[in-house]
């Protein structure tokens, strides 16, 4: 049971951010984030330990979250509002302040126009820091497959923030 406590302090953050960025709501976030705890305890003696604990959370998260789209029936835009209170700002002065969310802002839409899946890889890589083997494996993919789909979803990106392709 302490061990188990351990991972949740460990890793509860990092799958509370996923899952923010994911449902675009603190209250559901935090809810998804027992929610995968509580079923990463439930299956604690099937892992087998073939991949990291954190790739196997952020499996579960993955699930759990898609579970919880299925049950509310929403087949909407996932994340109307912007997840801006996790990220610092450079706080020298107002303008620089309002430079910075500005920025943020126009990044959050333009990723809210990529794929899911683009948009989960995007997150998993930069924010969470995980390798290509680690988000190859949450996805039930390789790690080629990652890095493909990260360097498109990349570059979809650059082309809509430089003001390209808005679609």
């Amino acid at each position: 049971m302490d061990e188990f406590k351990q991972l949740y302090i460990k890793y509860r953050k990092q799958i509370y951010q996923y899952l923010f960025y994911l449902s675009g709501d603190k209250f559901t976030a935090e809810e998804l984030t027992q929610e995968t705890f509580f079923q990463a305890f439930k299956a604690i003696h099937q892992f087998k330990g073939r991949s990291k604990v954190s790739t196997w959370l952020f499996q579960i998260a993955k699930y759990t979250f898609y579970s919880h789209l299925r049950k509310n029936m929403k087949v909407q835009q996932v994340g109307d509002t912007s997840p801006l209170e996790n990220i610092r700002l450079n706080e020298e002065t107002p303008e620089n302040i309002y430079e910075e969310k500005e920025k943020l802002d126009y990044l959050i839409h333009a990723m809210k126009k990529l794929k899911q899946t683009h948009q989960e890889i995007i997150i998993l890589r930069i924010y969470n820091e995980l390798s290509f083997n680690e988000i190859g494996e949450i996805f039930n993919q390789s790690a080629t497959w990652a890095r493909v789909n990260f360097y498109r979803a990349k570059n979809k990106l650059s082309l809509m923030m430089d003001g390209g392709d808005q679609k």
